[in-house]
Formats: structure tokens, C-alpha cells, sequence
């Protein structure tokens, strides 16, 4: 059991946890998010009046040259064309550092600090709060880097402005500056160690040179590998040669085994038979037998002389006999050795080709190895030697650069920067915006974002069934029908209607009946098992409906009721139920049609629970009880526990042969809607009819309900005053309930 669960899943067309359905989330909350959402952004509308200020931008302009001029050449180095996007864009990045912006506030004029930010202030706050203020951007089709600055008051953006353009300038030609010596530096040491390198490669190919006896390092002066290619030819010859005396020697066994299991008689019988001997004496005998045979004609039995002469003949047969047995093993004996003889000789002739053909085998073997070894060797040798040889070259070539990079930076050292400025910045005169239309949008999203994220972490994390796509989601297929809460009133008829009315007015019943018609049609499919994921999904009241729609298309339909774990009435209880049943029989305390009870006038029956004691039934004839009634009647419907919380629904499934697995929506789980479908998979159960049905009793609460009697935890968080305001309201709260079973009845009719 262990091993087929490992290896085998029971849904393999379902899914391990719920769906996120964004059609159903719109339907239950999209009209709460649109309430709550606009009720909180009507709250925080007046700090829209609060936090409103003036606008003013800066704006600036800064040049970026592909090219300089140089003194030396027109280098690469000299020419950003290849990469200027990433280098403007690098550019624009590293004039809005910290370290930039406090050096540019260092070297602003008091006043115009003072004009930015408070006095006292430190440098590293306010650079912080520069670098949310400054933008650098670059031009898309133009060689321009565009500063700007926003603030709630003109004084001072104008000045940080140009000296942040001024500072990053001189930043960064000294930066350059360094950045030559620190080039020349490192390229100079660099020199000194590839010189060292290359003498050191030098030696290393010197000596292995003298090692492998060749200097130049290719595979066509392997004189090894030659060798090897005559050996390999060599030894494919000998190889075959050997392959084929083997195959002979092992054929000349295989023959003389099954030549040895011959037998001979026939050869023998041949041998005797042209013993001209043996024929000339068996022809004398019988001539001796028939004469002597003629001398006692007339002679009583008992005669001496009858009884000497049948004594003389009874010796000549015997005689006769014994010559013909000798000859015979001698035959068989000349002939057995003869062919041992040859088989032996045709074996030691091949045995010895074979074996000779091995020691030949052998020795190119071991020949080819050693020579195998030498060129391994070698090539060793000569891939060192050609990854040295590379490797010297290499570091020329990066000698010859690095020579040539030091003369070429010693000269452009002093080559122009590729920054200019183009534009500077001015004071603004007015304010070019008011932030009122960002802080609107701003909380108009945040408003009813943190609702709809409120609702929709709440709809991620809820594990209950809502509608049908939750049970295609964890089965891999539809409910085989879905149920919508049948007792409300008719419009038309003021009275409750029936869950299976004679009329089949309550289609889901009816539709659900005849698609269990079909199945006992197509496999005679009989005992129906109705359980739940859990308690209170209505499976009893589907039942009794599905067995009433039933009594409609079959002449005889029996309802059991399976729940004989329920806790036994008291004696002295006013309500007891004395009829036997299910219990009774099990217990063998009484027959099976002392327990059944019939319907006078209908064709439906009745099995009940019987008389529960509370102790524990035996159960070992309920495969004889569902045996015996399928005999009996067309449909069994058995009203189940719970399956997830009794082992006797899982011995009923074990017997059935459908098992209706019944969720309420809006209260089953679909946690447990999976773990119960997993089981009856592995139970074997023949079919499975999921069913999706709102008409039982609900588990959770309306709004209205929760502020009736409100958990602990509302309690805690929302004042006594409050609640109170809302259990007396006549609308809102209660309005918003009827909204959502407005909204809940519309998921059901479209399930």
C-alpha cells in the first residue's frame, strides 16, 4: 500500500491548492472594494488641501563629445561612438552621487545653501535629500545631458544647480588625471612581469624539447602515434584470426556434445548384420534346430529322449544368442571409440589453433599498450608544448600593447574633457505646477488599492469552495451537478418547494437522478454512497431527494441510513426510535427483511439506523448486505457520515458503485474536498460524482451575523459604541448583506 501511494498520484489532474478565481473575486468583492475604497478616499480627501504645495523646476543643459581632439592619434580610446549611449548614461548616473552632491554643497555660497536648506542642517542630509530632487537625463537623439531640479520655493535651484555641473567637471578631469598615473603605474609593472613570464615559458619549452626529442609540437611528428596505427592494423588481423579459431573450437564442442547424446545402435545393428560369421552360424543352427526339432515328431512330452533332444536345442539358441551379443559389443565398442577418436583429434587440432591465436593476441596487446603509453606520452608533450608556444606568443603580442598604450597614454595626458556646459540654470519666476494631481492619483490608488489588496490577500489565502471551477480545480473534473438552495420560496407558489417534488420542478435533483439512470443502464451501476467532506453539507436531505427522483425512474429504490456511530437515545428520552435496521442486521439479531421498512402505496423502502447501543457493531456482513440487495432492488441509496471523519464511510465506499462526494459551497474546504477525493481513489472506488450544493446549512456568518454576536477578536479591536451604532442601523451594514447574496445567488445560477 505504502509503495502504490509513493509511486502513484490519486488526482493527477487536479490541483494542490486552490485557484485564484479573479472573475469570482470580482463578483463577491467587487462591489465592496468600490463602497469601502470611495468611502476611504472621501476620508482622505482633505489632506489633499493639506499637503498641496508650489512647483518650480530648474532646468540646464550639459554637452557630452563622442570625440576630443587628441595630440597623438585618432585612437579608440580617444572615440566613445562604439559605446556613447552607456557612457552618457553612466554619466548622468554619477552626477547625482552623494559624494558628488556634498562636494557641490561644499562649494555653494552660504546664502545660497541657506536658501535651499535650514542652517545647521548636515551635509550628508541634505545631499540625501538632493539626490531624490536632482534628475539627470540624457538625450535620446542629441549629444545633451538635461539637468533638473524641483522645489517648493525658487531660491537656490538655480545656484546648486550650476555648481553641481562645475564640480563634476573638475571631478572629473582630476579623476582622469589619476586615473593616467595610476595606468602608467600598473602598466609598467605589468611590463616587468610579462618579461619575466616569457622567460620562464622559454625554459619550460627548452626543456621539454629535450624531453619528447622534438621542437615542433604537432601530432604529425608523434612518431608513437605511427607506430600505434601498424600495431592496431596488426592486431585486428590477429584479432579476427583468433575470433575464428574460437568460434571453431566452440562449434567442435557444441558438435561433440550433441554427437555424443546419438546413439549408435543403428551403425551396430549395421555391423551386425553384415557379419558374414555371425550369418554363416545363425544359418548352420537354424538348419540344426529344424532337424532335430524333426526327431522328436511322435514323442510324448514326457519322453527321455524328446526332453534330451529340446535340452540340445534350448543350448544351440542359447549358443546362437550369446555369438550374436558378443558381436554386437564388439561393434559397439569399435564404433563408440572410432568416433571418440576423431572427436578428439578434430578438438586438440582446433584447441591448439586457438591458443596459438591468443599468445599472438597477447603479444600485440601488450605491445600496443607500451606504445599506447609512449604516445600518450608524447602528446602530452606536445599539447604542453603547443599551450606554451601559444601562451609565449600571447604575451608578446600583450608586450607589443602595452608598450604601445604607455607611449600613447604618456602623450594624451593632457587631451580636453568631453563635458561642457551648453546651458546654465536661472531662477525661475513662477511656479510651472501644483503637486495637488499627483497626491490626488496618489491617494486614490492607494485608497482603493489597500482594500482590493485587503480583499484579495484574504481571497488567496481562503481555502473554502465557492463554485463549481473550485471543484474542477481540485478534481480535474466538474461537479457532476450542481445544487442551489431549493427551499427558498417560489415566486409563484407561496409554499416550499420539495427537494424532489413528483413533478421534477427542482432540476437539479432530476437531472442528477437520471445521470445515475444512465450509469445502472451503461454498468449497472446500484448502490449509491451519498457523503460529505464534512457535517451539515446536506447530504441526508440529497439523499432522500436522489432517491425520491429515483422511486420516478426504477420500480424499487432503498434508502439506508448509514449513521450507526451517532451516540446512543437515552431510555428515559421522550424521543425514541424502536424501529430496526442497519444496526439490527449487522448485529444478527434480526433478518434482513425484519429491518427493511416499506412505504405502503410507494416503491421506496427504508433501512434505519436500528437500535444503537453504543457499543461497537460488527461489521463483517456488510459485503453479504450490499450482495443481497443489489439482487433486490434497483438503486441502494446509503445516507453516510462524514468520509474524512468515519472509517465506516470508507468500508460503505469499499461496497459501492458510486460514491457521491457532496461540498457545500461558501463552507466545505477545498483542502478537504482533495484529501477525501485522494482517498476514495485509493479505496478503488469504481466512480466517483462530485457535487457542489448550496442548500445546506452555511458556516459562516453575514456581516450582519458577525456584528450580532461578534467573535472575541472584533470585540477587542472595534468599541462596544460602535457595534451597538451598527446593530441598530437600518441600512449599510444590512444593505451590504443583501448585496452579497445578490451576488451569491448569481455565482450559483451561473454554476
Amino acid at each position: 500500500m505504502l509503495k502504490e501511494q509513493s509511486t502513484k498520484d490519486p488526482l493527477p489532474l487536479g490541483k494542490p491548492r486552490k485557484a485564484f478565481d479573479l472573475a469570482g473575486f470580482i463578483k463577491r468583492y467587487g462591489l465592496f472594494i468600490l463602497l469601502l475604497g470611495g468611502f476611504l478616499f472621501a476620508m482622505l480627501t482633505p489632506l489633499i488641501f493639506i499637503i498641496k504645495k508650489p512647483y518650480y523646476e530648474v532646468h540646464a543643459l550639459m554637452q557630452v563629445d563622442p570625440t576630443v581632439p587628441t595630440l597623438f592619434s585618432n585612437t579608440e580610446e580617444s572615440s566613445i561612438v562604439s559605446y556613447y549611449p552607456r557612457y552618457i548614461s553612466t554619466s548622468a548616473q554619477a552626477m547625482t552621487t552623494i559624494d558628488i552632491l556634498i562636494k557641490a554643497l561644499d562649494s555653494m555660497k552660504p546664502a545660497d545653501r541657506e536658501a535651499l536648506f535650514p542652517k545647521g542642517v548636515p551635509t550628508e542630509t541634505c545631499a540625501a535629500i538632493l539626490h531624490n530632487m536632482v534628475s539627470v537625463t540624457p538625450g535620446n537623439r542629441d549629444h545633451i545631458l538635461t539637468l533638473q531640479i524641483s522645489g517648493s520655493k525658487p531660491e537656490g535651484l538655480a545656484e546648486f544647480l550650476n555648481t553641481l555641473m562645475q564640480t563634476y567637471m573638475e571631478e572629473t578631469r582630476k579623476a582622469s588625471n589619476n586615473s593616467n598615473s595610476d595606468r602608467l603605474k600598473f602598466l609598467y609593472a605589468q611590463k616587468n612581469v610579462i618579461t619575466q613570464e616569457m622567460s620562464a615559458i622559454e625554459r619550460d619549452l627548452d626543456s621539454l624539447t629535450r624531453d619528447i626529442g622534438t621542437s615542433s609540437f604537432s601530432e604529425t611528428f608523434n612518431i608513437a602515434a605511427k607506430n600505434s596505427d601498424n600495431l592496431l592494423r596488426s592486431y585486428n588481423s590477429v584479432l579476427n584470426e583468433r575470433l575464428a579459431y574460437e568460434t571453431n573450437y566452440r562449434a567442435l564442442q557444441q558438435s561433440n556434445n550433441a554427437l555424443k547424446k546419438i546413439a549408435l545402435d543403428p551403425l551396430v545393428n549395421e555391423i551386425v548384420l553384415n557379419n558374414n560369421a555371425l550369418t554363416n552360424t545363425e544359418s548352420w543352427t537354424y538348419q540344426q534346430l529344424q532337424q532335430l526339432r524333426s526327431t522328436t515328431d511322435g514323442l510324448t512330452e514326457i519322453n527321455p529322449e524328446r526332453i534330451y533332444v529340446e535340452g540340445q536345442m534350448k543350448s544351440m539358441k542359447s549358443y546362437a544368442q550369446e555369438l550374436r551379443e558378443e558381436v554386437r559389443n564388439k561393434a559397439k565398442n569399435i564404433t563408440l571409440g572410432k568416433r571418440d577418436i576423431d572427436m578428439q583429434k578434430s578438438v586438440i587440432i582446433a584447441k591448439n589453433n586457438y591458443e596459438a591465436a591468443q599468445a599472438r593476441e597477447d603479444t600485440l596487446r601488450v605491445a600496443i599498450n607500451e606504445n599506447s603509453k609512449e604516445a600518450k606520452r608524447i602528446s602530452i608533450g606536445i599539447h604542453r608544448g603547443e599551450y606554451l608556444s601559444a601562451n609565449w606568443q600571447n604575451k608578446f603580442d600583450l608586450l607589443n600593447n602595452i608598450e604601445k598604450r604607455i607611449t600613447e597614454i604618456e602623450i594624451e595626458k593632457k587631451s580636453p574633457l568631453r563635458l561642457s556646459v551648453l546651458s546654465i540654470a536661472r531662477t525661475p519666476k513662477q511656479p510651472l505646477k501644483s503637486n495637488i494631481n499627483k497626491i490626488t492619483i496618489l491617494l486614490l490608488v492607494g485608497s482603493f488599492g489597500l482594500v482590493g489588496g485587503a480583499f484579495a490577500t484574504y481571497e488567496f489565502f481562503d481555502d473554502t469552495i465557492r463554485s463549481s471551477k473550485d471543484i474542477t480545480h481540485a478534481l480535474g473534473h466538474p461537479p457532476v451537478q450542481t445544487i442551489v438552495n431549493l427551499r427558498a420560496p417560489n415566486a409563484e407558489d407561496q409554499e416550499q418547494l420539495s427537494l424532489a417534488p413528483d413533478d421534477f420542478r427542482a432540476h437539479q435533483i432530476g437531472s442528477l437522478a437520471v445521470k445515475f439512470f444512465r450509469e445502472r443502464t451503461s454498468s449497472n451501476a446500484r448502490a449509491l454512497i451519498f457523503t460529505g467532506t464534512d457535517k451539515g453539507v446536506g447530504s441526508s436531505a440529497i439523499t432522500f431527494s436522489c432517491a425520491k427522483a429515483l422511486s420516478q425512474l426504477v420500480p424499487k429504490v432503498l434508502i439506508i441510513d448509514g449513521d450507526i456511530e451517532a451516540a446512543p437515545i437515552n431510555e428515559d428520552d421522550e424521543f425514541q426510535i424502536s424501529l430496526p435496521g442497519l444496526c439490527d442486521y449487522l448485529a444478527d439479531s434480526m433478518t434482513l427483511e425484519e429491518c427493511i421498512v416499506s412505504t405502503p402505496g410507494d416503491n421506496i423502502d427504508m433501512m434505519y439506523a436500528g437500535n444503537i447501543t453504543g457499543r461497537s457493531v460488527p461489521r463483517q456482513k456488510i459485503p453479504e448486505l450490499f450482495a443481497e440487495l443489489k439482487e433486490k432492488y434497483d438503486f441502494i441509496c446509503v445516507d453516510s457520515t462524514p468520509l474524512l471523519k468515519s472509517h465506516l464511510a470508507e468500508q460503505f465506499a469499499m461496497h459501492a458503485d458510486i460514491v457521491t462526494l457532496i461540498s457545500l459551497g461558501d463552507s466545505s474546504k477545498f483542502r478537504d474536498l482533495r484529501k477525501a477525493a485522494a482517498l476514495l481513489v485509493l479505496l478503488g472506488v469504481p466512480s466517483i460524482a462530485p457535487i457542489l450544493n448550496f442548500g445546506g446549512i452555511r458556516k459562516t456568518l453575514t456581516i450582519a451575523e458577525m456584528f450580532d454576536n461578534p467573535p472575541a477578536l472584533i470585540s477587542k479591536v472595534v468599541p462596544e459604541k460602535m457595534i451597538d451604532g451598527i446593530r441598530r442601523s437600518p441600512v449599510g451594514i444590512r444593505m451590504i448583506d443583501k448585496l452579497l447574496q445578490f451576488t451569491q445567488k448569481l455565482q450559483q445560477t451561473k454554476d
